[in-house]
């Protein structure tokens, strides 16, 4: 038994929209807070923010997708690095803004990915990630590839 070693994090970067949703890349930022079951799995909470413009004719379109997710992450420690896989379950919104009006839908959304942390401290790393996150909202599913930066803080022993 005993303390279980935690983690939070932020990451910012790129999100590629699924050309059904808007034609523009989004800029995305995330937040992260989890907890180590095992050494090797984390269950990850995550809540994620990615917004786009594109000029669309005479029309200013904003597209904004909004998610949050429970994530598996499933990582094995080799040194400084800890190459992971993750799978996530949760759900998704989707707002489009044509001018003065806006469309907005919820829905389940799911993403897999993978990436790796590289530790610069004891308990300071570093994290690049690919991942795609679908969503199923306007009767149609959606698949938004992502690449994200950031940084992360362990708290307690692994």
């Amino acid at each position: 038994y005993g303390q279980h070693p935690a983690e939070i994090g932020i990451d910012g970067g790129w999100t590629g929209l699924d050309s059904d949703i808007s034609n523009s890349d989004a800029w995305r930022a995330d937040f992260r807070a989890g907890f180590y079951i095992w050494d090797w799995i984390e269950l990850e909470g995550q809540a994620i923010g990615a917004r786009a413009s594109e000029d669309v004719g005479t029309v200013d379109l904003d597209t904004t997708l909004l998610a949050t997710l429970v994530n598996g992450v499933f990582g094995v420690k080799k040194g400084k690095w800890v190459p992971y896989a993750l799978v996530g379950l949760g759900g998704a919104n989707v707002q489009v803004s044509p001018g003065i009006s806006s469309f907005s839908d919820f829905a389940f959304a799911w993403q897999f990915g993978g990436g790796t942390r590289f530790f610069v401290g004891k308990n300071v790393a570093l994290r690049a990630e690919v991942s795609q996150l679908r969503e199923k909202t306007f009767d149609a599913w959606n698949g938004h590839w992502n690449v994200t930066g950031g940084i992360g803080w362990t708290f307690g022993e692994r």
